[in-house]
């Protein structure tokens, strides 16, 4: 529908229903039956509602007493205020004035409606694309997350593998290192081993040697006293003899 179609559309609509509220509602004022009826009772209530003692009065009684004028005022007005034909008048005009709010509203709101239907699509077309972008984004951000997560998960498989082989080659290192380490504490054994019985053999010796010279050097001091104290050649032969004996069963 073009702008000026539309534009006079609504006009007629607004002004049929403007008709139909004025030949509901009539007018939103007292209508001309019940001022000629009641024209010297309207004065008179309107004088009376500028009063300020009575304004005074009707909002607060007991701080401001009547005077007994002020009395019929305020008895004439309850009277007149509960006229049927006063209620009735009253209940029209409000009816009116609410009706034609709202279809002055109403006009209004379709009027801006229609002004602001290109921009407010043009602004939720917008709208629609930034959203479907981002989550073109957020599906694409989701895509990739889950591969980083897929690689991130062949790296760690990949990592165990790594550091069970790694395990394993450390584990046969130390027990090749604690081979090693037994072997040679049981050659340092089998060394000490050999040095202590190379010393033993070797003070054995020595023992032996010492005992030997002890014992030579006993026969000697004694084939050099009895050589002293015999005095035959036969004897000292004899004893000679003797000690090379005794030598020769030495070990």
């Amino acid at each position: 529908m073009s702008t000026k179609k539309f534009l006079y559309t609504t006009a007629a609509i607004y002004i049929a229903a403007a008709v139909v509220g004025i030949a509901l509602f009539k007018s939103p004022g007292y209508s001309r039956q019940y001022i000629a009826k009641y024209a010297h009772d309207m004065e008179r209530r309107h004088k009376i509602m500028k009063n300020e003692a009575y304004k005074a009065y009707i909002e607060r009684p007991k701080l401001h007493p009547a005077s007994a004028k002020l009395l019929a005022d305020v008895s004439f007005m309850k009277e007149y205020e509960s006229r049927k034909e006063f209620i009735n008048e009253q209940r029209r005009m409000f009816q009116y004035t609410i009706y034609f709010r709202v279809l002055n509203s109403a006009v209004f709101i379709v009027l801006m409606g229609y002004a602001l239907k290109k921009p407010t699509l043009d602004f939720l077309d917008k709208k629609v694309a930034e959203i479907r972008n981002e989550l073109s984004d957020a599906e694409r951000a989701r895509i990739e997350a889950a591969q980083a997560k897929s690689e991130a998960d062949g790296k760690m498989d990949r990592w165990q593998h790594t550091v069970g082989g790694i395990k394993k080659e450390t584990d046969a290192l130390i027990a090749r290192q604690l081979e090693g380490i037994h072997k040679e504490l049981e050659d340092t054994k089998a060394q000490l081993g050999k040095e202590e019985e190379d010393r033993r053999l070797a003070e054995e010796r020595r023992a032996v040697r010492i005992i030997k010279e002890d014992l030579v050097n006993g026969a000697a001091a004694a084939l050099e006293q009895r050589y002293k104290t015999e005095a035959t050649q036969a004897r000292l032969t004899a004893s000679v003899d003797s000690f090379v004996r005794f030598m020769e069963r030495l070990p």
